[in-house]
């Protein structure tokens, strides 16, 4: 996706969009001003940013949005010798390329850049917002933005100061929580989050509570990114929250803390809810939580009535810290229809390494997938039982070296034993 949206861009700017000078270097992505390989490289001039506002206010919006979606994607320099490129690309665009991966640093265009956070064009702003992050913008700048007249530049502002990630600008987005425009409180938790600053969090506590439903969404996630432990109190109720979205995004957050708190909380909303995505959410939390009491929980969300929770269940339960024991349901998903599933949870099977589900892994050493072959190996070799023995030495014959040379090592230990 990536490489396939540099090539629309390219598309837009046209050949007059190149400029000489521009050095090219090894590959790079850039986040944030700090980012010392964007200082190296030259960022658009003005003339550049023009044209690339101009081109994706008329492009069609899929293709807008698309666009915006990888700005801060970008590397530097052309694939050596032309490789995986068709043969009639026109290498003449690396440079116009890179430079919209640089740092905006020309005064007219952070000035333009500036214009457009106003612009009706919602995809445009997002662009404008995302470029002017990324520039040589002064904080006090981005602060006179944020209390602009209008909301809509307000948010955009809010946009820029979440992809700066300057700290500095931490007071003037706590201020905007409390903004009149439920979509300026919302981008302004955001940002909080995208800073990681500490010192937002007394001021996201009281957002998370109240408010509007995306304030309090984007508040709450912001409060995942903050790490902050004091988060998990706060965050536990929303997973009882009208809003189906709020719950995922609490169940979300509680799963990034090591908090044995958010376990029963959890399994409950996954046993229970009535939306779908929100047992998603919830199977991967206790994914991510560890905890091997999940099991039974996460076994039984394998008979789920939705397929992306069976799989997201099959996936958590091969991340759960200590288990030994296979809920019978993991055995049981072998032979679902759902191709994804049955690999899930062969590779669940296979992390836990439990005695009792020796004959289900035996049956993996027929997969097609080398790499399953070669877990299900090491498993068996992990229990050691001799009823392995036959068909850890077929697989000496394993078309596959990895694999086969993971059943001498099962074997070998076995014999050790």
């Amino acid at each position: 996706m990536r490489r396939a949206t540099k090539i629309l861009v390219s598309t837009l700017f046209g050949a007059g969009a190149l400029v000489a000078g521009v050095r090219l270097s090894s590959a790079s992505t850039f986040s944030n001003s700090s980012n010392d390989d964007d200082e190296r490289h030259a960022g658009p001039d003005s003339a550049r940013v023009a044209m690339m506002l101009d081109a994706v206010g008329r492009a069609d919006p899929l293709v807008c949005e698309l666009i915006a979606d990888q700005l801060g994607n970008f590397w530097y320099g052309h694939e050596r010798s032309g490789i995986g490129r068709l043969s009639d690309a026109k290498t003449s665009l690396d440079a116009a390329k890179d430079s919209i991966g640089g740092r905006v640093s020309e005064p007219r265009a952070i000035q333009r850049l500036t214009t457009e956070l106003a612009n009706p064009n919602a995809c445009v702003r997002r662009v404008a917002s995302k470029m002017l992050g990324h520039s040589a913008i002064t904080n006090e700048r981005i602060g006179a933005l944020l209390a602009d007249a209008s909301p809509v530049v307000r948010e955009a502002a809010a946009l820029t100061a979440g992809v700066a990630e300057r700290h500095e600008l931490t007071t003037a987005l706590v201020n905007a929580l409390g903004d009149r425009s439920p979509a300026v409180a919302a981008m302004s938790a955001w940002a909080l989050g995208e800073t990681e600053d500490r010192a937002a969090f007394s001021a996201l506590v009281k957002s998370a509570r109240s408010g509007e439903i995306r304030s309090r969404a984007a508040a709450i996630w912001a409060l995942g990114q903050l790490e902050d432990d004091r988060a998990v109190p706060v965050v536990l109720p929303a997973l009882g929250d009208a809003d189906a979205g709020i719950r995922a995004i609490a169940a979300e957050v509680l799963g990034k803390f090591e908090n044995a708190e958010s376990v029963l909380p959890i399994e409950r909303l996954l046993a229970r809810d009535t939306d779908a995505s929100v047992r998603v959410a919830a199977a991967e939390a206790l994914g991510e939580l560890s905890a091997p009491t999940s099991a039974a929980a996460l076994g039984r969300a394998l008979e789920d009535s939705d397929v992306r929770v069976r799989r997201s269940a099959a996936s958590a339960l091969a991340d759960l810290d200590d288990l030994h024991t296979a809920p019978p349901e993991l055995v049981k998903a072998l032979s679902s229809p759902d191709k994804v599933l049955r690999r899930r949870a062969a590779h669940a099977l296979c992390e836990i390494s439990d005695p009792a589900t020796v004959q289900a892994l035996i049956g993996l050493l027929d997969d097609p997938d080398a790499e399953l072959r070669k877990n299900a190996i090491e498993s068996l070799g992990n229990i050691g039982n001799p009823a392995a023995v036959s068909g850890l030495s077929r697989a000496l014959n394993d078309k596959d070296p990895q694999v086969r040379k993971a059943a001498v090592e099962a074997l070998g230990e076995m014999k050790k034993d």
